[in-house]
């Protein structure tokens, strides 16, 4: 599957994988395939390989810190389909200096990961305003500046509405269940287009979730 990314440029949204640190980020998975997109999430590889993936989402580690340090110290540009993972809402992160960062080492976007409604523990809310207000503005700045975008949300009614309050601006939709919270950390996590949450959204952007989530069905995600 293909989808319309940034400056109308098509990107192929099949198999990809977040990576913690840059010499593991070339586009080969373990079967020495190219991967179809990464992610690259800095923060990650301060961890230990083998640790759950929650430990990404408390504040043992400096999210964007941790991705300002790692870009500055980038020997090269990165490859085409390169998306960065922000913590966009982060009141401490310099945005105009991080865009040109990503913008220098060729990064095509940005990804909500962690979101916010893990972060927030929101994981119960009803609202029909689901979403973090400032991190769906972020998310709007980054694409105003240039950079295609990939929502990161646990649940499906968060996903409904962020595709409205995002409409037309979405590349694709990352799903991370709760449940994937358990999931280890390693040099990399793979994700692909989840059948059972990809039927019938046709002209609305795929949703990718790790290949390994327990409950990535769309019951298990909206209980």
């Amino acid at each position: 599957m293909k989808n319309r990314g940034q400056h109308g440029r098509w990107v192929k949204l099949g198999t990809w994988a977040i990576v913690g640190r840059a010499k593991h980020w070339e586009r080969i998975d373990h079967d020495g395939t190219p991967s179809d997109g990464i992610i690259f999430a800095p923060a990650l590889g301060v961890l230990q390989s083998g640790d759950p993936l929650v430990l990404a989402t408390l504040p043992v580690v400096d999210w964007n810190a941790e991705l300002v340090k790692a870009l500055t110290e980038l020997k090269r540009p990165v490859g085409p389909n390169c998306y960065a993972a922000v913590m966009m809402i982060d009141p401490f992160t310099l945005w105009e200096d991080l865009g040109d960062l990503l913008a220098e080492r060729g990064f095509a976007g940005v990804v909500n990961f962690p979101p916010a409604s893990l972060l927030e523990v929101k994981q119960v809310q009803t609202s029909t305003d689901e979403g973090n207000t400032i991190e769906i503005d972020r998310m709007k700045w980054f694409h105003d500046v240039g950079f295609g975008l990939v929502y990161a949300a646990p649940r499906m009614e968060e996903i409904r509405n962020v595709e409205q309050r995002l409409s037309g601006l979405l590349n694709a939709i990352f799903n991370v269940p709760v449940s994937s919270l358990r999931q280890p950390v390693s040099n990399k996590l793979e994700l692909d287009l989840e059948p059972a949450l990809n039927v019938d959204r046709q002209g609305l952007p795929p949703i990718l979730s790790f290949n390994s989530a327990v409950c990535a069905t769309p019951e298990s995600v909206a209980s």
